[in-house]
């Protein structure tokens, strides 16, 4: 179950164009996207387990929305840092915690997922194909993290990564791979 959606209409009155939002509307955003993420992580995991993916894509989908609004955040605060100095500051330390919060998500929920699939004997087809991202993504987020103070991270959390990372290769190694029609047929 989805959280509801928090539209605001961002039109002054009298104006038919959308205003811009403040940078800690930006961040609140970040907050909530973060907590819908959740919310899907858990949908998601409950999908893996009768074979569905569904909730899978929805939550990595949301994941993309939280990285694109913290490439949004990062980019304004370059811009305003002169502007309101300590204010965006503030706000960008609030967007990396953000950051590191849904790292954390993203890792143990891999890691879930993980387990939930090479508990079955076998794997349907596209599995390879859906966690050979889920692989790339861990990479990123470990490159992420090797950059963060140590004692910013939860304990463990780099050890959740490679046991994510070599649970997600044994099932790539596994799955069955899906079709390739245009591949040359040896059959004359």
């Amino acid at each position: 179950m989805s959280s509801p959606r928090h539209n605001v209409d961002r039109r002054q009155e009298g104006n038919k164009l959308p205003t811009r939002a403040s940078f800690s509307e930006l961040i609140q955003a970040l907050g909530r996207l973060r907590v819908e993420a959740v919310v899907l992580a858990e949908e998601a995991y409950l999908g893996i387990q009768r074979h569905s993916y569904r909730g899978y894509w929805k939550f990595r989908s949301k994941l993309g929305e939280h990285a694109a609004l913290l490439t949004v955040i990062r980019s304004r605060a370059q811009h305003i840092m002169t502007l309101e100095g300590g204010a965006a500051r503030a706000g960008l330390q609030a967007a990396e915690r953000e950051e590191l919060a849904v790292l954390v998500l993203a890792i143990k929920s891999s890691l879930r997922f993980g387990f939930a699939l090479s508990a079955n004997p076998t794997l349907p087809l596209g599995a390879r194909e859906t966690f050979v991202h889920e692989l790339q993504t861990l990479g990123e987020a470990g490159r992420v993290l090797e950059a963060a103070p140590r004692a910013s991270l939860p304990e463990g959390l780099l050890d959740d990564l490679a046991t994510a990372r070599m649970i997600l290769e044994e099932i790539i190694e596994k799955s069955p791979p899906l079709a390739d029609f245009g591949a040359q047929s040896s059959v004359a």
